[in-house]
């Protein structure tokens, strides 16, 4: 796992030239955007495996939530923009930052409050609740 962080760091950097290049030279194409895509997440993979040991705790945590996430963070991010924007916020950084942090806080916390009533989880997991027999 040594490098592993320089090679993603290295990856990503050439992510953010390519971007550049194929943006001012007006390059599209489908071959080119999955090219583009698959290299922005190895290079993203390759930088995060490094922090495994750092972060071990903190990705525990988050694993437990990965499916409710994946499930709801829509349901949380966009009236969270909806919001802002009626508020006249239209900061880039504070979209984002609102934008993440609730798109993991609020799935977690409905998951949390779901887990308490077996109806409600059978939403997130059925699997749980129906037993095939």
């Amino acid at each position: 796992m040594k490098g592993r962080k320089v090679q993603g760091t290295i990856l990503g950097l050439l992510f953010i030239i390519l971007s550049i290049v194929v943006y001012t030279a007006k390059i599209s194409g489908s071959v080119i955007s999955f090219v583009m895509g698959l290299l922005a997440c190895v290079a993203v993979i390759l930088m995060v495996a490094d922090f495994e040991e750092k972060f071990g705790n903190s990705m525990d945590f988050l694993t437990k939530y990965t499916m409710p996430i994946f499930l709801m963070h829509t349901l949380f991010a966009a009236p969270i923009r909806s919001v802002l924007l009626k508020m006249g916020v239209t900061n880039a950084v504070v979209h984002v930052v609102l934008g993440l942090s609730i798109s993991f806080a609020g799935p977690i916390i409905a998951t949390l409050i779901m887990k308490k009533t077996k109806w409600l989880e059978f939403f997130l997991y059925p699997n749980k609740i129906i037993n095939y027999k």
